[in-house]
């Protein structure tokens, strides 16, 4: 996930995590918690510990769900737009290598 998603899951303005110079305040980090109930608060705050917090229920809210499977349907349509796009350029170029007058040695 890139910074900008991550802004716009959590209710951040577009480049605010750039702009931030020290500290996120208590509001932050409370719509970070909300959105990623297993991260763990003393990792995101003072680097201690593991990433997501092991004691927290493993299931993910709606919101986040919701989002995940928004970006895996779209990665899915693009993967198969991208191998339909393979397919239509491996049969150019065939057509290309058995046209009249081809030249298979020049391809």
């Amino acid at each position: 996930m890139g910074q900008t998603k991550f802004e716009e899951m959590v209710g951040f303005s577009r480049g605010y995590i750039s702009k931030l110079k020290s500290s996120i305040g208590a509001e932050k980090l409370s719509n970070i918690v909300k959105v990623f109930p297993n991260l763990n608060l003393d990792w995101l705050i003072m680097e201690k510990g593991e990433m997501l917090n092991t004691s927290c229920p493993s299931n993910l809210n709606s919101q986040t769900a919701d989002i995940m499977d928004k970006e895996r349907t779209e990665y899915k349509n693009r993967y198969f737009e991208i191998l339909e796009e393979n397919r239509m350029l491996r049969l150019e170029i065939e057509k290309l290598r058995n046209g009249p007058g081809a030249d298979i040695n020049s391809l």
